[in-house]
């Protein structure tokens, strides 16, 4: 697991905005306070009751937001957009001439594939990507699909752009709807509970689907008060399609990664947010490597998909955002639907809201199908 060489610091990139729209709301105040109020959105499903999947639940947009949203004319189109104007007023007045756009997504846009279902998506994130950019007259970078660590490595990969010198600020979208191919999909696999998803329990059969939009201004130059992106890293598995390295190895790994390059020890990281799905596999894997990481006993971990369910592509991007809130809140959340844990008891599972005697820098780490493997360190 250890690495000879020594990894440079990298620059930090700058959160100068926040937005998003999810199952728990739309806004990001309040999402934050349902959240940390232990909401949890996963619920019985309405507007994808039609969908074949075999699960009864699902984490859709609220009726309220969804309306807002324009309904289900250009969803994903629409959701990003809201997450994105949301970020860029947070933000404030930015130079628009050297910044760009970057889109997360697993699918984009998959109106179009499925007869009934009309629309020019077809399942292509490039599409999506170059949608949104356009609306908000930004050149676009195109979008980075690598599953649900997708997000996690748009903002890498944006944090790159803006160390490059190529831009000052990248706009950063991680965007997902709920549709029936991916909850098929996901069907398929026998990797949906039917009931809500239970992370970490001994009673876990699988992920609960959830759709959202997240954005994040990222920029180049130091701003007070604003959380940073310190360090982030990567690995594969190389080992199967769709299932995890047993051992963990590969998000021990891009985490390793991740905290070197942040010029930090592991002794530093107050606060860990990880993946969680509550498939058999990646939570006993995912509390395997992260365990024999920090040397057999982990800083305080949670996890939020029990709440808003599996938002794949937009999850990394989601789950930053909350973990910069956490830092803030200085407050890790309870892992929510976790009553009897099942995984390697070095992971230090969060069962009640925690206050963290030092909250300065949290670990983030993302999953993908494919074995991808993602990190990102935090600072606030």
């Amino acid at each position: 697991m250890n690495e000879t060489r020594d990894a440079l610091p990298l620059r930090p990139a700058y959160v100068l905005g926040r937005g998003a729209v999810c199952s728990l709301g739309r806004g990001l105040p309040a999402i934050h306070d349902a959240l940390f109020a232990g909401t949890t959105a996963i619920a019985p499903r309405a507007r994808s009751a039609h969908f074949d999947a075999p699960t009864a639940v699902a984490a859709e947009f609220p009726p309220a937001v969804f309306a807002s949203l324009g309904g289900l004319t250009d969803l994903a189109f629409r959701a990003a957009l809201a997450a994105a104007e949301e970020a860029l007023a947070e933000a404030g007045p930015l130079p628009r001439g050297r910044m760009a756009l970057l889109l997360a997504s697993t699918k984009g846009d998959l109106r179009g594939v499925l007869d009934g279902d009309p629309g020019t998506g077809l399942g292509m994130p490039g599409r999506l990507a170059d949608r949104v950019a356009a609306a908000l007259q930004l050149p676009s970078l195109g979008c980075i699909s690598c599953a649900c660590a997708s997000g996690i490595v748009a903002l890498a990969t944006a944090a790159r752009r803006l160390h490059a010198g190529e831009f000052d600020h990248v706009l950063v979208i991680g965007a997902s709807v709920l549709h029936p191919f991916v909850m098929a999909g996901f069907g398929s696999l026998h990797a949906l509970d039917p009931q809500r998803c239970r992370p970490y329990d001994r009673s876990r059969r699988g992920v609960s689907l959830g759709e959202a939009a997240a954005a994040i201004v990222l920029g180049r130059d130091p701003r007070p008060g604003c959380a940073q992106l310190v360090g982030h890293g990567g690995a594969n598995d190389a080992c199967h399609v769709t299932g995890p390295d047993r051992q963990g190895a590969g998000i021990a790994l891009a985490a390793q990664r991740a905290v070197a390059a942040a010029g930090l020890q592991l002794r530093d990281i107050d606060v860990l947010h990880l993946h969680g799905t509550a498939t058999l596999a990646n939570d006993a894997t995912e509390a395997i490597g992260l365990a024999n990481l920090f040397g057999g006993r982990t800083p305080p971990a949670f996890g939020t998909k029990g709440q808003t369910g599996h938002t794949l592509g937009a999850s990394g991007v989601l789950e930053v955002l909350f973990t910069i809130e956490a830092l803030r809140r200085r407050e890790a959340p309870a892992n929510i639907g976790l009553d009897d844990p099942d995984v390697d008891a070095g992971l230090d599972l969060v069962r009640t809201p925690r206050r963290l005697p030092r909250a300065q820098h949290a670990l983030k780490v993302a999953s993908g199908f494919g074995g991808v493997q993602a990190a990102v360190v935090v600072r606030a």
